[in-house]
């Protein structure tokens, strides 16, 4: 920057307006490239806004219709509730079965048989609640544990000066699917697998010393000839459905698509059969959110444009208030995706998806058309589905006719892509949206980590520009002061001249 000398002749010009003034043109040059670049800023902003919301859709709707539990939902009911409830998958045949529970499942486990707590203990410490004066071991003794017959014992090192909570924290910290309690009410300790089933077990075998007289004062079970603690091990539920015995390591399991959930023993009738009500719901469902995301889309596709509003320089918020910038903005950022060809195209390959039948389907019912699901009159819509009252009535019977129908029109797979259900269509169809937008903008919404989409090049492409045209810009008013005080430098000696030939004519006088 030049060093600004002038006024020194008293010129009384106005230099740094004068020098603005001449740089005033230069710099709206640079302020309409700034404006330009933030605009595809802004439109980077919005095409990521779309992206995840598209995204969204394909992952969760999309895909989720694309899965037979979605659209064969199940209704399942049982004559005994208290005995044996159930769920059924899309897979599950509608039928009646009948069960017969003679056994539940049941973990290892063992609890204290009396009170643990010597007469006149304390619980302060292990020493102090299990043993007499002097019986107590004095140093750290082990336990080995482990949670299956035979297996890899785990070491469980009990400090007899600490209390029974500590050790029930190092022993539930140890790694086994085991888990311990003590009750200070009941004075009981309990122990137990946290699975069921005949391989689970709570085994201490190699215990032995301390550690073993340590099990036998918390009375977890009958001690064997072999001086070792005997605890009851886990047990399979016994089960007969229909004709076929089956033993299941837990009370809760799968078996020709129904999962049962045992509860007692005894015997109850488990009826399959189509939930036609959810599968309606399931419709209805599908539709909103196939709405919202049109609606999204169609918006961006539709919104106003202000060609005349440009995104507002310092200067010019300036002479704005606050209620005046978010006005002016919120009209300059309108509009950006308007007509936008990327989601245009879209759009068509979603309505053209919804529109055609899907072949290899026999019958009437082989798209969602034919099942009731009808699309606006209004083309302003866009596509919009509807299930009116009609709609609703005609799906209904064609789901009396075919249970699995919304199931072969949502989720139909197939090599070609006519005979597809409606939701692979979809999730293909928005895949290739998505890698649409990713080309053109990326996957953020800044320049940040994007070097290879459209936008962001033409973004770096402006910012090289303007910091060009910024060192530009510089270099002319540093040029420009300098000649002002090159004028201003001749100005002031020019009347130093004028007033020494003054004084020398007063002199000669």
């Amino acid at each position: 920057m030049a060093i600004r000398t002038y006024g020194l002749s008293g010129s009384g010009m106005d230099v740094d307006q004068l020098v603005k003034d001449m740089m005033a043109a230069r710099r709206e040059q640079y302020d309409k490239l700034w404006q330009k670049k933030t605009q595809l800023e802004w439109k980077k902003t919005d095409y990521n806004t779309m992206y995840n919301t598209i995204d969204n859709f394909r992952n969760t709707t999309a895909f989720n219709y694309r899965l037979s539990s979605t659209t064969i939902p199940k209704i399942v009911s049982s004559s005994a509730d208290s005995i044996v409830t159930a769920t059924a998958n899309a897979d599950a045949a509608n039928v009646s079965r009948r069960i017969n529970v003679s056994q539940l499942a049941e973990a290892a486990k063992a609890t204290s048989q009396g009170n643990i707590t010597i007469a006149g203990g304390s619980k302060g410490s292990i020493a102090s609640q299990l043993y007499a004066s002097g019986e107590a071991p004095t140093a750290p003794f082990e336990l080995k544990l482990s949670d299956s017959e035979g297996g890899t014992p785990k070491v469980i090192t009990v400090d007899p000066s600490k209390g029974i909570y500590d050790f029930v924290s190092d022993l539930n910290n140890a790694g086994l699917n085991i888990k311990a309690s003590y009750d200070a009410v009941l004075d009981r300790f309990q122990i137990s697998t946290t699975g069921s089933g005949e391989d689970m077990a709570i085994d201490f075998s190699g215990t032995d010393g301390d550690g073993l007289e340590f099990l036998k004062r918390l009375q977890l079970g009958v001690v064997n000839p072999d001086d070792t603690i005997n605890v009851k091990k886990g047990e399979n539920a016994k089960v007969k459905i229909d004709d076929i015995e089956i033993t299941p390591s837990g009370n809760t399991f799968t078996a020709f698509g129904v999962t049962y959930t045992l509860k007692a023993t005894g015997e109850a009738n488990i009826h399959v059969s189509a939930d036609n009500e959810k599968a309606v719901t399931a419709v209805k469902d599908f539709i909103a959110q196939y709405n919202t995301l049109l609606e999204t889309i169609n918006k961006e596709l539709s919104e106003a444009k202000y060609k005349s509003y440009m995104p507002l320089t310092n200067e010019m918020k300036g002479a704005l208030s606050d209620s005046q910038i978010i006005q002016w903005e919120d009209m300059a950022k309108s509009g950006l995706l308007r007509n936008d060809s990327t989601l245009q195209s879209l759009i068509y390959k979603l309505r053209n998806d919804i529109a055609s039948p899907i072949s290899g389907i026999e019958g009437k019912y082989n798209s969602l058309a034919s099942i009731g699901i009808t699309t606006g009159k209004d083309y302003m819509e866009g596509g919009k589905l509807y299930l009116d009252e009609a709609g609703e009535a005609k799906l209904k019977k064609a789901l009396e006719e075919d249970p699995d129908i919304v199931n072969k029109l949502f989720s139909s797979s197939g090599e070609e892509r006519n005979s597809q259900g409606v939701a692979g269509r979809l999730y293909d169809s928005l895949k290739s949206g998505l890698d649409d937008i990713k080309e053109t903008a990326g996957l953020t919404g800044t320049i940040k980590g994007d070097t290879q989409s459209t936008l962001a090049k033409q973004i770096r492409d402006y910012e090289d520009s303007l910091t060009r045209m910024n060192d530009r810009l510089t270099q002319m008013e540093d040029r420009y002061y300098k000649q002002f005080n090159a004028m201003e430098a001749a100005l002031s000696k020019l009347s130093q001249q004028s007033s020494w030939l003054s004084n020398m004519f007063s002199s000669g006088n």
